[in-house]
């Protein structure tokens, strides 16, 4: 119970708390009434989230509520003290405290009240609900997208972090607004689809560094389109496409500015040291252990590559242990029996997705999802070390995942059979 780990005896009362949970019910009547036919999918949402909340804040320590989600929230009760100027001061960008900052500022103006902290997260949890299954619709219309919704709302490392203090949920929410645009783009080739996609981006890399590489590869996606639409205007019609030469010109301009003043991201660092293959392997070496909140978690010696021929065929071990760890010979104990039911959700996802394969890459929009995902997969695959840690990890786009798999995702019905 985080309120014992935290001296909670000493803090305010839950008012605030409270009053924001109402807030959140109050939302979730108005989406249910806005979009009538997911009012099911939200209300779960919220009843399973909220009562997990509850239940950890009040019963009973959770799952991941310690080491991490203890540090955000004590680092903002200790910036909230100094005031709300002072704590608006302490704002820097893309950083690991980012959502202690957020807890400080309203520290600052409510007091402390964990509850309230809690509740922020589930705030962003069920309204990720709602964002997501208007994306799926987008994608794959109304029916497919109550199935989807379904997976996602019930999708246990995605109610477990919207119960938490973590950075998680935060991602997921600002992932799927950049998703957003990045259909909006392979459909319409608009620019203001290209700013959201690049906003969602950039707000869900200032809760972890390493959610830039969407930004990035989504960039060279943008940069090669407008490379072949100016090439066909010019050969085809003689004329120049002002709009894709600019952007064209644009990204070129970016890439060699990051490249050439060597621009570092939490988590990545520089763009030098991110292509340094043999500073790869040692981080990756460095990283691969146990103590990062998942003792006895690590990954295997066979996962681990020591120079630069072994990361060719360890690398898509180490990958796969990163997608679907940890296998059934992994349990030491029986709370690690919570990661293998995780495990095997990404298992089935994977499956489906690979059977849907044909269509998504039909798609351009589809086909742009799968790249983005297959990046993020790549990046934290070979940068995660243990698969305690790598549960938190992929969990930051798994939506990607539900995404894609969506359309063979079986078909869940809330109703009874009439008797005769």
């Amino acid at each position: 119970m985080l309120k014992v780990l935290t001296g909670f005896d000493s803090v305010n009362n839950d008012i605030a708390g409270w009053c924001f949970i109402i807030l959140i019910i109050i939302l979730t009547f108005y989406l249910s009434k806005r979009w009538s036919n997911i009012s099911k999918i939200l209300w779960t949402a919220l009843i399973l989230r909220l009562s997990l909340l509850l239940y950890g804040y009040y019963f009973a320590i959770l799952p991941d509520s310690s080491g991490d989600a203890l540090g955000f929230e004590l680092l903002a009760l200790e910036w909230s003290k100094e005031g709300f100027l002072s704590v608006l001061e302490k704002f820097r960008g893309t950083h690991t405290y980012f959502i202690s900052w957020i807890i400080a500022v309203l520290y600052s103006l409510t007091g402390r009240s964990i509850l309230m902290a809690h509740s922020i997260s589930l705030l962003v949890g069920v309204s990720t609900i709602y964002i997501g299954c208007s994306l799926i619709r987008k994608l794959w219309g109304e029916n497919i997208a109550i199935k989807g919704g379904w997976v996602l709302s019930l999708f246990p490392t995605l109610i477990l972090y919207s119960a938490l203090i973590l950075r998680e949920v935060y991602v997921v929410f600002f992932f799927i607004i950049a998703l957003h645009g990045v259909v909006n783009w392979s459909r319409t080739l608009e620019i203001k689809s290209l700013l959201l996609a690049l906003t969602g981006f950039i707000l869900a890399t200032f809760f972890h560094g390493a959610m830039i590489i969407g930004g990035v590869v989504f960039l060279i996606i943008v940069f090669f389109q407008s490379f072949k639409k100016l090439i066909n205007s010019l050969i085809i019609r003689n004329s120049i496409n002002i709009k894709h030469m600019v952007l064209f010109t644009s990204i070129t301009t970016a890439f060699f500015l990051i490249v050439s003043t060597d621009v570092s991201v939490p988590k990545l660092g520089s763009f030098s040291n991110a292509i340094n293959i043999e500073k790869l392997i040692e981080k990756i070496e460095e990283l691969t252990t146990g103590s990062d909140g998942a003792v006895g978690a690590s990954y295997p010696k066979i996962a681990t590559p020591s120079s630069v021929n072994e990361l060719f065929y360890k690398g898509p071990i180490r990958i796969a242990y990163f997608i679907f760890s940890p296998f059934p010979w992994d349990i030491r104990k029986t709370s690690q029996i919570i990661g293998l039911l995780d495990s095997f959700c990404y298992v089935s996802l994977v499956i489906l997705t690979l059977s849907n394969l044909k269509t998504i890459w039909n798609d351009p929009a589809s086909r742009n999802i799968l790249l983005l995902l297959i990046s993020y997969i790549i990046v934290f695959g070979l940068l995660v070390g243990n698969y305690g840690v790598a549960i938190r990890h992929r969990s930051k786009f798994v939506f990607a995942l539900i995404l894609l798999a969506s359309p063979l995702l079986p078909k869940i019905i809330l109703r009874q059979r009439k008797i005769k």
